[in-house]
């Protein structure tokens, strides 16, 4: 049973996920509706559907065991993919003139994938933790109270990544805490 919360909570809070719903909760509450429509078309086309579709592609080819990419192997060959679709986000955003303290989310955030790339041999760290975490820096920041559910989320979803086997505490722990510490420097600085 304990296994079948773990997927539930894994796949429901999946990474891409938690952007987009993100990205709604925050975008939505601090631009108005045109430029909000913007960024989350940003996002949406030109983040969040090409990983869907490549991650997607590979697994029916059966080059990937899982949507995750969790077998470190195949985790290392998508980091370049996932820096480059970030760069061009990165540069859109730029282009479109979205408003600044996005762009700085965005460009932190890349930061520290730059980071887990570098490290990607020696550990997997846990892109669901990390990503839970930054965003939920943010949501704190920015939206106060709600950060705790946030928080709690961002936790089930560190404890989901351990039962499910895909990640070992270590990986989830420096995961969580760098996406958190990385959230809240983008917040201090922006």
């Amino acid at each position: 049973m304990l296994q079948i919360i773990a997927r539930i909570i894994s796949v429901v809070f999946h990474p891409l996920a938690v952007i987009m719903a993100f990205a709604m909760l925050y975008i939505s509450t601090i631009y108005d509706d045109e430029m909000a429509l913007l960024v989350m078309s940003l996002i949406g086309f030109i983040a969040v559907l090409p990983i869907v579709i490549y991650n997607s592609i590979q697994l029916l080819r059966g080059k990937i065991s899982n949507f995750d990419l969790s077998d470190q192997k195949q985790r290392n060959k998508s980091y370049p993919l996932l820096l480059l679709i970030l760069i061009v986000l990165i540069l859109s955003a730029v282009w479109m003139n979205v408003p600044k303290s996005l762009i700085l989310n965005l460009g932190i955030f890349g930061l520290m994938l730059v980071v887990f790339f570098f490290f990607r041999n020696y550990l997997k760290i846990s892109l669901h933790a990390s990503t839970s975490f930054f965003l939920t820096a943010l949501i704190i920041f920015d939206f106060g109270s709600i950060g705790l559910y946030a928080a709690i989320i961002s936790t089930l979803v560190a404890i989901s990544r351990i039962i499910l086997k895909r990640h070992t505490k270590m990986e989830v722990v420096i995961g969580g805490v760098s996406g958190l510490l990385l959230g809240f420097l983008s917040c201090a600085i922006r």
